[in-house]
């Protein structure tokens, strides 16, 4: 036992020598915590646009994996995020699906016209 630990402290004390003692510590502002934060928040929801599946299926159609999508999304950096985050939010909500309603809609009102008519 005492071979033991006289070999630990000899490994200690080599270790301490040996080794330098560069350990840096600073303050963090909240500004860089919070632009980290942000920045983290937008990049997320990038990702989570390219995974809907009828941005995944669009991207298919042009010849781009989901998978490759995401890895550019991650390859981007901070302000191309922040950029494309900010045009995902001023698009307007379930702009895709009203088209389908819409074109329903003249056909049914054209079927209407053309009974009347006839």
């Amino acid at each position: 036992m005492k071979f033991f630990s006289k070999l630990i402290s000899q490994i200690l004390i080599a270790s301490m020598i040996l080794m330098p003692f560069t350990a840096n510590a600073g303050m963090i502002g909240t500004d860089q915590v919070v632009a980290s934060a942000a920045a983290q928040a937008n990049r997320d929801k990038v990702v989570e646009f390219v995974a809907r599946a009828e941005v995944a299926k669009q991207m298919e159609t042009l010849g781009l994996t989901p998978a490759n999508a995401a890895d550019r999304v991650n390859a981007m950096t901070d302000q191309e995020v922040q950029r494309i985050a900010g045009k995902i939010d001023s698009l307007p909500a379930g702009a895709g699906s009203s088209t389908g309603w819409w074109v329903a809609g003249v056909v049914i009102i054209g079927l209407i016209i053309w009974y009347v008519y006839k």
